[in-house]
Parts: structure tokens; sequence; C-alpha cells
């Protein structure tokens, strides 16, 4: 198919752009890294698998990543940065935001996702019930 190609550079686009935030995150504590390189992680699968393979290689983020992937799990700690961040990404938007719409849908998507954190494994189920 001859735009398989263009999906390819796309799916690198998009994946770098994703990279970009992540790193963006590791450095600026508002931000999450983890979950934009999840992101990137699955567009470089599809677009460019030697840069999936460096993500997935890092010492740091890429245990993490990789055991979202296999499992779906968030290690406690993981969990609790998130959590936190989301946190003062609340009181931020409280102290700024003057809208009623603005503070509303910031808390219901904030509480949205911290809920589908909490959900969340924190170890594989193998490993949960064999522990």
């Amino acid at each position: 198919m001859p735009s398989d190609g263009l999906f390819r550079h796309a799916y690198t686009v998009c994946g770098c752009l994703l990279f970009a935030l992540g790193l963006i995150g590791a450095f600026l504590p508002l931000m999450p890294t983890t979950v934009f390189w999840i992101g990137a992680v699955m567009c470089f699968a599809r677009g460019c698998p030697q840069l999936e393979a460096r993500v997935l290689a890092h010492p740091r983020y890429g245990p993490p990543i990789r055991d979202f992937r296999a499992h779906g799990v968030i290690c406690r700690a993981g969990k609790q940065a998130a959590l936190l961040s989301m946190m003062v990404s609340m009181a931020v938007t409280l102290a700024c935001v003057e809208s009623v719409i603005g503070r509303t849908g910031a808390a219901l998507v904030l509480s949205t996702v911290a809920l589908w954190i909490v959900t969340r494994p924190e170890a594989p189920a193998a490993a949960a019930s064999a522990g």
C-alpha cells in the first residue's frame, strides 16, 4: 500500500512529539514523563522500531514502560508521583483559573485520571498472587 510509508512517518513524528513532552516532564515537576513515553513507544512500535527499542532500554524509564505494556501495572511510587502532581496542578488551577467551567473541567479530568491510576495494579498478577 503506497501510504504505508506515510503512516510510518506520521507515527514516528507523533512518537517524537510525545517523547519531547515526556522529556520536558523529566525536568518540569508538573509534567509527567512516563505517560508520554508510553504513548511515544506505542507510536514508535508502528513507525520506528529502533526508537521503540531505545526508549524501552532506558535504565530509569524503560522498566515502568515495559511493565505497563506487559501487565498494565503502575508501581506505587509512580502512582504517588502522578497523584501528587495532579493535586498540585489542581491547586494551581484553582488559584489561577476564575472560570467555574474551567475549574470544573479540570477537576473532572483530574479526578477521572486519578481514579484510573488508583485502580491499576501495582504488580503483575502472577507476582502479586505469589507474594
